[in-house]
């Protein structure tokens, strides 16, 4: 586990990545026992960059979010540094502001206004009808900016950017939020107006040729793995509940919001246990379960140590 290459080929590599995993391995009240075995026999877990877990899973190495969903949002122009700028609830309480990063916001007067505050920057702001916001830059920027998975449970002054010129996109964090502040005291519907913007994602992306991915299908919904798998000529589809586990793929796995962490255990438990029996045959040359901030690497020697 302390390194993130292996003698594995990617046409004989399953990637099991389950967004949700480190919180619902922290929730749960007991874990399924397949799960709790492999957890056991993994030992510590490698840690995934914070800013590009999805990169460092097929491409071996981290890569910016904004450029990679720019492809699906705006192909025709989608070359050169980009940084998403996309709206997010703000939820304040006595102790602190608390992010909400996952809401969807109709552009209306705010969002015009916006854009003139952020062109006296020098800075143009684009909303897509997807709800993701970018921004063109000359250069890659040198901060580090906490991205939407990192934000849950986050207050604010915890996730702000941090970086050579953090100041400036702090700075302008604090004015979009003055802004909306306004916009939402005179709004019929507050909760229409999002609390601020929010930058992650930025970034410029190499050039693909020089790039090894490490599976050669991808099956998921997640944009930036999508973005990926258009960026790489990889073949891309949708998670649907019967899938088999195969080598060769990385696999979302969608948690079931409604479920219980339990509850969503058990049913990667049943794919987990199809994808185990098959590592043992050496259908399988190796098995990663990731989340968002780990992964765990299995062969076929672990699978004949864990009978499930």
């Amino acid at each position: 586990m302390r390194s993130s290459r292996s003698g594995t080929t990617p046409d004989r590599r399953l990637i099991l990545h389950v967004p949700q995993l480190e919180s619902l391995l922290r929730e749960a009240g007991r874990l399924p026992p397949l799960i709790e075995a492999l957890i056991r026999l993994g030992g510590e877990p490698r840690a995934l960059d914070a800013q590009s877990p999805q990169g460092e899973l097929v491409a071996g190495r981290p890569l910016p979010a904004a450029p990679l969903t720019r492809r699906l949002d705006r192909p025709e122009d989608a070359a050169g540094a980009w940084l998403r700028a996309d709206p997010v609830g703000l939820v304040p309480d006595l102790a602190a502001v608390w992010l909400q990063p996952e809401k969807d916001f109709s552009p209306g007067t705010w969002s015009r206004e916006l854009s003139r505050l952020l062109e006296e920057e020098g800075l143009a702001l684009e909303l897509t009808g997807r709800g993701r916001g970018y921004i063109a830059l000359d250069t890659p920027p040198s901060s580090r900016f906490s991205p939407p998975w990192a934000l849950a449970g986050a207050s604010l002054e915890l996730a702000l950017p941090e970086g050579d010129d953090a100041r400036r996109w702090r700075r302008l964090l604090n004015e979009t939020q003055v802004l909306l502040q306004q916009h939402r005291r005179n709004a019929d519907a507050p909760g229409a107006v999002p609390g601020s913007l929010w930058f992650w994602g930025g970034g410029a992306l190499p050039e693909p040729a020089g790039i090894t991915p490490r599976v050669q299908r991808i099956v998921a919904g997640d944009p930036v793995l999508v973005g990926l798998a258009d960026w790489l000529e990889l073949p891309c589809r949708d998670f649907e509940a019967d899938i088999e586990p195969r080598p060769g793929e990385l696999v979302e796995w969608p948690s079931r919001f409604e479920a219980s962490a339990e509850d969503n255990l058990e049913q990667l438990q049943g794919f987990l246990r199809r994808a185990w029996r098959r590592l043992r045959l050496g259908r399988i040359g190796e098995l990663e379960l990731s989340g968002m901030q780990t992964v765990r690497r299995f062969g076929p020697r672990h699978a004949w140590r864990v009978w499930r």
